[in-house]
């Protein structure tokens, strides 16, 4: 599958940034606090061009801690590109990248300099997943809050 077309089209990363508003902060803290051991970093810098769409919204909690993330390793890289595409202004793409047939974000879709998919990651590692799946009932029953489960996958370890 070819993206090469959707990632020219994308956002580029600083202008997703400046889209965060109040979370912005957050989004800084999880840049600060994340770090690469060098000899990661020296096996990072040797890895060859990527370019990385990532399908998200300024409101994805887990945005906030993974993009960091990405984008310091990419700097670490620095021949990989990130830019971002708004999952509700590309539903069509989105669509093609569904998590148990929902538009769960984020998406992130490393490509070769050619725009060819090498492979997907995400949404979200399965362990929280299952912190939100063990919780989805008492969410619609209203005997927990969703922002509440969202506090306990942000700790978890």
């Amino acid at each position: 599958m070819n993206l090469a077309s959707e990632y020219n089209m994308a956002l580029p990363y600083q202008e997703y940034v400046d889209m965060l508003g109040n979370t912005l902060n957050i989004h800084e803290l999880h840049y600060k606090k994340f770090s690469i051991d060098k000899k990661i970093a020296a096996k990072i810098s040797g890895y060859k061009r990527l370019i990385i769409l990532i399908i998200t919204e300024p409101w994805c909690g887990d945005s906030l801690a993974l993009l960091p993330i990405i984008r310091k390793i990419a700097e670490v890289n620095g021949r990989w590109g990130i830019k971002i595409l708004l999952r509700d202004s590309n539903l069509e793409i989105m669509d093609q990248f569904l998590s148990r047939s929902v538009r769960s974000i984020p998406i992130f879709l490393f490509l070769d300099d050619q725009g060819e998919l090498l492979f997907r990651w995400g949404p979200r590692p399965e362990a929280t997943a299952q912190i939100f799946e063990n919780h989805r009932e008492q969410i619609a029953q209203g005997k927990i809050e969703k922002q509440d489960v969202i506090k306990k996958i942000s700790f978890w370890k």
